[in-house]
């Protein structure tokens, strides 16, 4: 693909996403995350927009899919952020040719919670499942300094066990450097990804609450146990 054609194809996202933006919501988004970069387009109607494309554009690449993506990121748009993450998410057969390295440069672009998540569920996790090497890389995010891509390494862990997925011990292996994190947003992430893991494996989420129960804050420890059965939550709150 020509420089050219990639950038009208970036452009015809651009169009795409004015024509469905919604003022209020952007206003409503800004109020909840400030500091974020949207126009204020609704999630169902980006997943539309990027199905859309899909249509009309049969037979882009892996290559060329990334190559918008790394545009949309650039912008630091979280609507073009997640056009492009639904986009890449819809080509389920190519994704395993993905570059990880991609995947961690594109959470630099990552400024809130919506946008990291759902890079890590559609797009991490498919192809963390498929190669057991990169749960070390997952593994480097979750100590590093910046905290979304903390986040985003237990959001990754956490979809190790949807869809048919079951990876419990992939999973706590990325929890267990996260545990004496004070960053809200990890803490929620932590939570979430051992309540993932209760699904699929509930003794093994329940020994790892134990073995950390005395350095987890309270607030996580309960969200993290309200899938175990009622007795054994009992015992480790």
């Amino acid at each position: 693909m020509t420089a050219a054609s990639l950038s009208e194809l970036h452009r015809e996202i651009e169009r795409s996403l004015v024509a469905k933006a919604d003022a209020s919501y952007r206003l409503q988004i800004e109020r909840l995350v400030p500091g974020i970069r949207t126009i204020g387009v609704r999630v169902p109607k980006i997943r539309a927009l990027a199905s859309d494309f899909a249509r009309r554009h049969k037979g882009i690449t892996m290559e060329k899919l990334e190559s918008l993506m790394e545009q949309c990121c650039a912008t630091g748009s979280r609507d073009q952020i997640l056009f492009g993450a639904f986009l890449l998410a819809r080509s389920k057969k190519q994704l395993a040719a993905l570059s990880w390295q991609s995947v961690e440069r594109w959470t630099r672009a990552i400024d809130n919670w919506e946008t990291c998540d759902q890079i890590a569920m559609s797009i991490a996790a498919p192809l963390v499942a498929a190669e057991s090497s990169l749960v070390a890389r997952l593994v480097a995010l979750a100590r590093d300094k910046n905290l979304w891509r903390r986040r985003f390494a237990l959001a990754t862990a956490a979809a190790l066990n949807q869809h048919g997925r079951r990876l419990p011990e992939a999973t706590l292996a990325v929890c267990r450097h996260v545990v004496a994190d004070e960053e809200p947003m990890v803490q929620k992430a932590l939570a979430w990804a051992v309540r993932e893991v209760c699904k699929n494996d509930a003794p093994l989420a329940r020994d790892f609450l134990t073995r950390h129960r005395n350095a987890l804050p309270a607030r996580v420890l309960k969200a993290a146990a309200a899938k175990l059965a009622p007795a054994a939550r009992r015992k480790r709150l």
